[in-house]
């Protein structure tokens, strides 16, 4: 007799199955394009959070931010600044804090990674048959309508 399985697990299997397989195929130009410039997870990570930011954020709010110290953030910024992907600046009013602006570099990779990760999609969306497609996209359509997915799935991602 086969254990009975409930929808629950059923699905989680099913969406991990996918993640899976999506994260090892479907990344591989956006991570391309990262290992090329030889930037870290934080450092991606902070260029859309200072993408993201309505002002030049200070230091100190991106290490907050990111979860490091005021030293790993301010070196993760220094490599930002030598390759040119952000300008660090003192505050206009408070010369001791300092501030990160996104270089048109930089905004240019906020922008490329997206659409990287987009094309990758793409790609599996095209080995699907066109009745897959429909019946994914349809299952997933009341579910991407939900507020607290739509919250995190407009604007820049961080």
């Amino acid at each position: 007799m086969q254990p009975i399985v409930s929808s629950i697990d059923w699905l989680t299997d099913g969406l991990s199955d996918l993640i899976t397989y999506l994260m090892k195929t479907a990344q591989c130009d956006a991570f391309e394009y990262i290992s090329e410039l030889d930037l870290s997870m934080s450092q991606v990570r902070m260029l859309f959070l200072v993408d993201a930011s309505p002002h030049a954020p200070a230091l100190h709010e991106l290490a907050a931010e990111l979860g490091l110290s005021m030293a790993a953030t301010g070196r993760a910024a220094d490599g930002l600044v030598r390759v040119g992907m952000v300008t660090r600046h003192e505050d206009e009013t408070d010369r001791r804090v300092k501030r990160i602006k996104l270089t048109p570099s930089g905004h240019d990779l906020v922008v490329r990674l997206p659409a990287a990760r987009m094309e990758d999609l793409r790609r599996f969306a095209v080995l699907l048959s066109e009745e897959e497609r429909t019946r994914l996209a349809e299952a997933l359509a009341p579910i991407l309508i939900r507020p607290e997915i739509r919250a995190l799935t407009i604007g820049t991602p961080c």
